[in-house]
């Protein structure tokens, strides 16, 4: 995607030799720069979460940071445990990691952020949330699991070149239980200051042959294929593959001496050192430090500014008097998530049980206080020293969104006789469902206002783009839900998409009021009927991958049974539309039934339908779908062609017509009236008669399509009371 990558490469690579030119490492005691000069770096570390194992807590950070700081340093104890050839070329790259203390607006911080998002679950480039001036800042970024691209992957760095080209991936990402385990932040910092894997980049570790050219351009690694995650085996240890007879001539620039000395490094690997794989890492050479301090010296990816007294002052790292700055003591940030077992969970009936857990941050929480509206079983809690993920287990009993208030309060350092507390309400995270059950049969959700349609509550989990909302175009009428799932940040003509922010993994729901479907027994048709009206952004099949899920929970949304998931072409009815798609006309929209099984049937029974935006197959950048429509949800034993004709003036209809499948023969104002229906073929043949007493406003004789199996047009009479009515009717 970046071709000017290679072009600043190579500019980088020029800088570094004439920094470096050819330095003897076997006579250097530590780094050829003073043995006082130490690098301080502003970083910032980006948690990104979904409430799960991944949300490190922030003395995690703290203790992460000083493990890193310790290496940087060459103050790791297993440095003792490097073998004898390797010992005189330990270098100290004397770097000091700094969290920062001023973020970019000028606010004081802690050095780090958190975003709650579904992209924790497959991470790459597109999870970069929240970045910070990369050329202020060294962005570090935690998330729970890697990206299909990347899944092999514990962390992975950018390189002041490819900084340079593509500034908004700058920084290091990497799994949460890799943050401090391995070494792994200092392997990635040191693709950060340009450090290559000790093998070079041309094949994976321990791949390839030794003439196939891959260096690390650092003098004092022998050349080695690298090794794959072997441990501090003897083997690896003391692998001479590549190695043997490895020696370097350099020129002597210091008069009056002109004659060239031949260095012969060790004739094996150096298989601990961090940049190789093989989870024994113990070291830096000196050679590496050298240019890690080259890449700090050169303006590409902006390296040289890091360290830079300016940005030390601007970043909180240092005062104005150059001494470093402690961590500020800033008030706490309440913050909660709710779950049913481990599943998160925001939608919840009466009696059902949700655990609210404290996610408070900021600060060392000696407190937290819960208040919750609607009938809480534990209206007001407090709770000392808690923990994150402990909480209140809660049950509600009034229907509707619950506020839910929550302070928590810090060890203030300076003063503990001041309260250090922050209080913040959430008036629509948790929605309660009504204790009473709607009847369902012929029970019509049009998403009127004036109706229930508020009692159908929608949720965007992720607070994003995409998601449910209430809009004015409808089938019948003007009204419908419609998922907003066109990406108006992509502009494909210009080449502009996303930089973070893929809905890949991205879900939304919407939920039906409770509904009670005894009326319709368990042997019976029994019916969820809905239209809906869809289209794709692209018309490659590939990238046609929007789904639409419909589930039923009889246990108050404490488990879910899937019914049916909608998908390709029978999602996006109207094909590939460029353009924000909006159905003008009932022909666009989709009749759909599904058979609800006799176990959902029940007093109390609760829909949920599910959203899932696809992505373009490449990259998986932004979404390949577009809008997509829910209107007319009713529950009958009809399917939704039939329940869905409008009578108008009309007192028999016959739907669906033309039709490829069962018909009916619709009656209306017909209490207590008995209608007898004779289906006859184009050349006068009886395939069909039955008579039936109606009741209802609405009544529905069916006209099975095993008697009509023959494409072509029948006649269909039907006679109530006095009046006799004859209809065409086309078989396709």
């Amino acid at each position: 995607q970046h071709p000017e990558i290679v072009k600043y490469e190579a500019e980088l690579e020029s800088q570094i030799a004439a920094g470096i030119r050819k330095i003897d490492f076997s006579r250097l005691r530590t780094t050829a720069a003073s043995d006082t000069m130490w690098y301080d770096i502003p970083i910032v570390v980006h948690i990104v979460h979904d409430y799960g194992a991944e949300y490190l807590t922030d003395d995690q950070i703290f203790a992460y940071v000083n493990e890193w700081n310790v290496v940087f340093a060459k103050q790791n104890a297993d440095t003792n445990d490097v073998i004898a050839p390797f010992k005189k070329y330990i270098g100290n790259p004397k770097i000091r990691l700094h969290l920062a203390t001023i973020d970019p607006n000028g606010n004081p911080t802690k050095g780090i952020t958190r975003r709650r998002s579904y992209l924790t679950h497959s991470a790459d480039d597109q999870a970069k949330f929240d970045i910070w001036a990369p050329a202020s800042y060294i962005n570090i970024w935690s998330i729970e699991q890697m990206g299909a691209a990347k899944s092999m992957a514990a962390a992975y760095a950018v390189f002041p070149s490819t900084a340079g080209a593509v500034p908004y991936s700058d920084g290091i990402i990497s799994l949460f239980d890799y943050m401090g385990r391995d070494k792994t932040i200092n392997h990635e910092m040191g693709h950060i200051l340009n450090l290559k894997h000790i093998w070079g980049e041309v094949n994976a570790a321990g791949a390839g042959s030794c003439s196939d050219g891959g260096s690390d351009q650092v003098d004092d690694t022998p050349p080695t294929l690298g090794h794959n995650v072997t441990g501090c085996t003897t083997a690896a240890l003391y692998d001479t593959i590549c190695a043997t007879n490895y020696f370097k001539v350099y020129t002597r620039r210091d008069t009056p001496y002109t004659n060239d000395s031949l260095v012969n490094y060790p004739d094996t690997v150096n298989a601990q050192n961090i940049m190789d794989y093989t989870f024994c890492s113990r070291m830096f050479t000196k050679g590496q430090v050298e240019r890690m301090h080259a890449a700090l010296n050169s303006d590409m990816g902006n390296r040289d500014n890091l360290s830079k007294p300016a940005n030390l002052l601007r970043t909180g790292v240092v005062n104005s008097t150059g001494g470093f700055v402690p961590r500020p003591d800033l008030k706490p940030i309440p913050e909660f998530s709710a779950t049913y077992g481990t599943k998160m969970q925001y939608f919840t009936c009466p009696g059902a049980n949700l655990s609210i857990k404290n996610m408070s941050w900021n600060d060392t929480i000696k407190k937290v206080r819960f208040t919750f509206t609607n009938g809480a079983s534990v209206p007001d809690t407090t709770i000392n020293n808690p923990a994150i993920g402990v909480g209140p287990n809660v049950t509600f009993t009034d229907e509707g969104w619950v506020n839910v208030t929550m302070t928590a309060t810090g060890n203030h350092a300076v003063d503990t006789s001041i309260p250090w507390s922050t209080t913040q309400s959430w008036p629509n995270s948790i929605y309660v469902a009504s204790p009473t059950a709607v009847t369902g049969k012929d029970y019509y959700q049009e998403f009127e206002p004036a109706g229930d349609a508020a009692k159908w509550p929608l949720f965007n989990y992720y607070n994003n783009e995409f998601g449910w909302e209430h809009t004015s175009t409808g089938l019948y009428d003007n009204h419908a839900l419609k998922y907003t799932g066109y990406d108006s940040r992509l502009n494909p003509s210009f080449g502009i998409t996303p930089f973070t922010g893929s809905p890949l993994g991205d879900y939304d729901d919407f939920y039906s009021v409770p509904l009670n479907l005894t009326s319709f027994g368990t042997t019976g048709a029994c019916n969820l009927n809905f239209f809906t009206s869809g289209a794709s952004r692209s018309s490659n099949s590939l990238e046609v991958t929007d789904t639409f899920e419909v589930y039923y929970s009889i246990n108050k949304g404490q488990a879910w049974t899937k019914m049916t998931t909608i998908s390709k072409g029978n999602l996006a009815n109207k094909g590939a539309i460029p353009t924000p798609y909006t159905p003008t006309s009932q022909s666009d929209w989709v009749p759909r039934t599904l058979n609800i099984p006799a176990i959902a049937r029940t007093n109390y029974v609760v829909f949920r339908f599910r959203y899932r935006p696809g992505v373009d197959h490449i990259f998986k950048n932004y979404s390949t779908g577009n809008n997509f429509y829910v209107d007319r949800i009713n529950f009958s034993t009809f399917p939704a062609e039939v329940s869905a004709v409008t009578m108008a003036a009309q007192d028999v209809l016959v739907a669906p017509n033309p039709t490829n499948g069962n018909a009916y023969v619709i009656v209306k104002d017909a209490d207590n009236v008995t209608a007898k229906v004779i289906v006859s073929d184009i050349t006068g043949k009886v395939v069909y008669t039955t008579s039936q007493v109606l009741n209802g406003n609405e009544a529905q004789i069916e006209i099975p399509a095993s008697v009509i199996t023959v494409k072509g047009i029948y006649l269909v009479q039907t006679a109530t009371g006095n009046q006799i009515h004859t209809q065409k009717l086309v078989v396709y």
